[in-house]
């Protein structure tokens, strides 16, 4: 998505004064690409072609004349420059993003003036279409701002950065958001944007099984802690912490996520936390309550609701909870953005419906092995690799089996 990550080690290590010149660079820069135009034919009868790609790279104090010229010779009105930046936008976009605050974040979104082109409108409008789930959208936006990376402040390079790595995670592209966030580090103006930055690192280690990488932001976040800092995050973020020591010490854990109550007010924070109390439960082994409880709960909009019906059906291993279970997962209508956790679900589907293995083998090899690098779940991966190295054992397969545990293991 990004064309160059490694670029954007250097443009976060630089001071880009906040100025009329940088806008002037990004506005001319955006401009030009957009109508295809070169340099040369840009700067022809106005300045010469090594002034105009300084001044693209910020690397100059341009004379007004020249700017005036270049924006006179595409349509732009230079009066416009700067007034359509809305005030403090960009904290605030964070503190929403932060707090959940979706309907600030479409507010921001309505108020943007488009009439001339700026970075920090462009970041708003990445994280409302990254919330819409509008992922077609937010692409376009991040290759408009990657292609004028160079003339970006470093804290907008840092949120542009972000945004990339949000959107791997919301994907389950955890190998990607890991290669991104090598960039990334606490280390910026905003608060929210280093806290988030954290909670990224938290995430990502947790999935991927980085599971130090995972504690030490963690422990970084809850040290760090002030009134700023949202206690519904915390909440999160515990009870995902508590998924991970669910593996080994569930008894302990099921006492203490006894406390975590779920608000029906907050409908979004309410599936969050009601999301990782049903995995702690999985991790304990309590299929039936958890197939009950998302029943019971009817939360079947949310497709990672689905997911771990089928996941606990499959366990719980009787055919009337099958037929349910393939039933509810069939009749849903699944969105683009839930491609890979249909390709999950429907490994369930059919392990707990056909009676012929080597289509589940057929539906591993051409559907979920080849992304298995790309794409991951941090409980459904488990059970088809699982499924795939017994068969392979099973068919005496055993040089297969290990080079895939081989792989799973360095991965």
């Amino acid at each position: 998505m990004i064309t160059k990550p490694e670029k954007l080690k250097a443009l976060l290590r630089r001071k880009t004064k906040s100025n009329k010149t940088y806008l002037y660079s990004q506005i001319i820069k955006n401009e030009r690409l957009k109508r295809h135009m070169t340099l040369e034919e840009m700067a022809k009868g106005i300045c010469s072609v090594s002034y105009l790609c300084k001044v693209e790279k910020n690397a100059i104090e341009p004379d007004e004349s020249y700017i005036k010229a270049i924006f006179e010779k595409v349509n732009l009105d230079y009066d416009k420059v700067g007034k359509n930046i809305l005030e403090d936008g960009i904290r605030k976009l964070l503190q929403y993003y932060l707090n959940r605050n979706y309907e600030g974040i479409k507010v921001l979104y309505e108020e943007i003036e488009d009439s001339i082109f700026n970075a920090n409108n462009y970041l708003i409008k990445g994280l409302y279409f990254l919330n819409k789930k509008d992922y077609r959208e937010f692409r376009k936006v991040i290759r408009t701002l990657d292609k004028i990376k160079d003339t970006l402040l470093r804290d907008d390079v840092g949120v542009m950065l972000f945004l990339v790595v949000e959107y791997y995670i919301e994907t389950y592209q955890f190998n990607e958001a890991y290669d991104h966030l090598r960039y990334l580090h606490d280390n910026f103006e905003y608060p929210e944007l280093n806290w988030l930055i954290h909670e990224q690192h938290f995430r990502v280690g947790l999935h991927l099984g980085r599971y130090p990488m995972a504690m030490k932001h963690y422990l970084k976040l809850m040290k760090n802690i002030n009134i700023g800092y949202p206690t519904k995050k915390q909440t999160i973020m515990k009870l995902m912490l508590l998924s991970l020591k669910a593996e080994e010490y569930y008894e302990e854990v099921e006492k203490e996520i006894m406390n975590f109550q779920e608000e029906t007010d907050d409908y979004d924070y309410y599936q969050e936390v009601f999301y990782w109390k049903l995995v702690i439960l999985i991790k304990g082994r309590n299929y039936l309550e958890v197939f009950d409880k998302i029943i019971k709960e009817d939360l079947f909009q949310d497709v990672r609701f689905i997911g771990l019906l089928v996941y606990a059906a499959d366990n719980i291993n009787d055919e009337n909870y099958w037929r349910q279970a393939v039933d509810i997962a069939e009749k849903h209508s699944y969105q683009e953005t839930d491609a890979f956790l249909y390709k999950l679900i429907r490994f369930f589907v059919l392990k707990m419906t056909s009676d012929k293995k080597h289509l589940v083998i057929e539906y591993l090899k051409y559907n979920l092995l080849p992304v298995r690098n790309t794409y991951y779940h941090h409980l459904l991966s488990r059970a088809y690799e699982d499924y795939y190295v017994n068969y392979l054992c099973n068919s005496s397969k055993y040089k297969e089996a290990v080079k895939f545990l081989s792989k799973q293991r360095s991965g």
